[in-house]
């Protein structure tokens, strides 16, 4: 399935050029939820694959305003293109929006629609390899006072928190995939204890020259 000409051409010049403001690799996180998104909407019969498409690609928009709110940002965003409720009725404009807002895992609840879900299953790294530079990089940037060991286990709790069997991000992937099945097992594995998950984080760390 393909999202409308008119949709797409909107989008790919309107919208996603405003992530270039992000820096980083963030247009290629869209584009990568999008692709997923649009994979897992096969999945949901019925759907409306502008919809599906217009979700995943506002999706991350409000960190130009505010990175810690910025679901809620995006869906003001959404709700406020004049472009958007011009082609489409209050109640799908609501229903995209509240699906930007819901597409975090980390909100504790389910999303209210399966184009919320769509899109919350479509955010989820399947790179393992992103996943340990994130935690890391995130980690010593927002605890400097930690030693390297700290850091480290506070990486791996967060990551087990997530993404081990019985995490959050598990328990909110809503479509079958198997590429994040598989790097569930790896956290799983590479987590389970200290030693073992800072052996494979120095190393990481090396190819990275950090």
């Amino acid at each position: 399935m393909k999202p409308s000409t008119e949709i797409q051409n909107y989008i790919e010049t309107k919208i996603l050029p405003r992530y270039g403001e992000l820096g980083g690799h963030t247009g290629d996180h869209i584009n990568y939820v999008i692709s997923r998104s649009l994979r897992f909407a096969e999945q949901a019969p019925g759907v409306n694959i502008d919809m599906v498409y217009i979700i995943a690609a506002y999706h991350d928009l409000g960190r130009l305003i505010d990175n810690e709110t910025h679901n809620f940002e995006s869906a003001k965003m959404l709700r406020n293109d004049d472009f958007l409720k011009a082609h489409f009725s209050p109640d799908e404009i609501e229903m995209m929006a509240e699906a930007v807002e819901d597409h975090r895992a980390s909100l504790g609840r389910e999303p209210r629609s399966v184009y919320g879900k769509i899109v919350s299953s479509a955010d989820r790294d399947i790179n393992f390899e992103n996943m340990l530079s994130r935690v890391f990089d995130y980690t010593r940037h927002i605890h400097p006072e930690m030693t390297e060991e700290e850091v480290l286990e506070e990486a791996r709790i967060h990551l087990r928190e997530k993404y081990a069997k019985g995490g959050y991000a598990l328990k909110t992937m809503y479509f079958d995939d198997p590429d994040f099945n598989s790097t569930v097992d790896a956290v799983e594995n590479a987590t389970r204890d200290f030693e073992t998950f800072s052996k494979i984080m120095r190393e990481h760390n090396k190819k990275r020259n950090l």
